[in-house]
């Protein structure tokens, strides 16, 4: 059986306005004799636990009956999980609690490779992603190197400091581990009925008509309406923008997803989902005064980056719409339950009221 591990896997140097020095795509790096855990790493993955608390208690309240989760972590050196899959005979350490929940850590030596939760063996590298552990979506695992093997690689960010990216791209993907038994699941079951030219992932609607003119154009003016929704400041103006870009999102549909391409229209509706949502999770910490405490327009400038992955594009744009129609507690639980309504769902309910 196909072992799955993604529904949103992140490739930093491709999605993220950063510096990075030459030859960043990377294995592994020298071993240093300092790089055993450093203190630093200590006090920033904690950052990055209180951060996804801090989203949770005070602006999604869904800190109750969260999906479980897995964590794997590594610097150069050594891998820390709290997986007895991926660290079955390490030595045991002090780390961060979660939720006020004892974690128990353990760390190994990884010799430039890492076991999964999920028992598939995967390179060490500037990645981060969420998978599930069963098909129901019940249980999770959550993968990312440690900052200071962001240092090392020579990430950076002008924009909001290099602990704040890490802190957005952990969010980002964290979220999704809350989103697999709905949506994740979904997209599982869709994997496994049909087959795809293109490794399928949050990218694979990109893959398939990046290079169609019509479609990237349809697609671009579909993306302006939205994001000149949610930019502007009249109610009245908003709103008949908003009707504009589904217009076009309808329109763009119909047009090209028919035929062999029709359950690309619900592939579209749950990776605009999912990837708007751990957006918009980013957006929402780096905007909090007791989080990333940034302003709001440098904010969507650092979450946008260069808009190169359209789901995520697209799919921030309609969060910060749906975040001036509704409030998030009555609709977060359709992004983290059990339940599947799309984002393009949720707002357009609203707005037929």
């Amino acid at each position: 059986m196909k072992k799955k591990i993604i529904f949103s896997f992140i490739l930093i140097f491709s999605t993220l306005s950063l510096n990075v020095r030459p030859n960043y795509e990377l294995v592994s790096l020298k071993h240093s004799k300092k790089n055993v855990l450093p203190s630093q790493n200590i006090i920033i993955l904690k950052k990055w636990f209180d951060a996804w608390e801090l989203v949770n208690k005070k602006i999604y309240k869904i800190n109750k009956n969260q999906t479980p989760v897995e964590f794997v972590f590594f610097d150069d050196i050594y891998v820390y999980s709290t997986s007895k899959i991926t660290v079955p005979n390490g030595s045991s350490f002090n780390g961060p609690n979660f939720f006020n929940r004892k974690l128990n850590w353990k760390k190994e030596i990884h010799n430039g490779k890492i076991v999964l939760p999920n028992k598939q063996e995967i390179p060490i590298g500037i990645i981060c992603f969420a998978g599930t552990l069963n098909e129901i979506g019940s249980e999770s695992f959550f993968v990312m190197p440690l900052y200071n093997f962001w240092q090392n690689a020579g990430v950076d960010s002008k924009e909001i400091s290099l602990e704040k990216l890490t802190t957005g791209v952990f969010l980002h993907e964290f979220s999704h581990t809350q989103q697999m038994r709905n949506f994740g699941k979904r997209i599982s079951e869709i994997e496994a009925k049909y087959k795809f030219d293109f490794n399928f992932s949050d990218n694979i609607i990109q893959d398939y008509f990046k290079n169609d003119e019509n479609y990237v154009s349809d697609f671009e003016n579909e993306i302006m309406l939205f994001y000149e929704s949610a930019l502007s400041t009249d109610v009245t103006i908003s709103k008949k923008l908003v009707m504009q870009g589904f217009k076009k999102y309808n329109i763009r549909h119909d047009l090209f997803f028919k035929e062999k391409y029709t359950h690309f229209k619900e592939i579209d509706d749950l990776f605009l989902s999912m990837e708007g949502f751990g957006q918009y999770t980013m957006y929402v910490w780096l905007i909090d005064k007791n989080g990333g405490n940034i302003d709001k327009k440098l904010a969507i400038k650092a979450v946008r980056r260069d808009g190169k992955n359209w789901s995520q594009e697209e799919g921030f744009s309609l969060f910060l719409i749906l975040e001036k129609l509704s409030e998030s507690k009555k609709w977060v639980e359709s992004m983290v339950g059990l339940e599947i309504l799309p984002i393009t769902k949720i707002i357009g309910n609203i707005l037929k009221n």
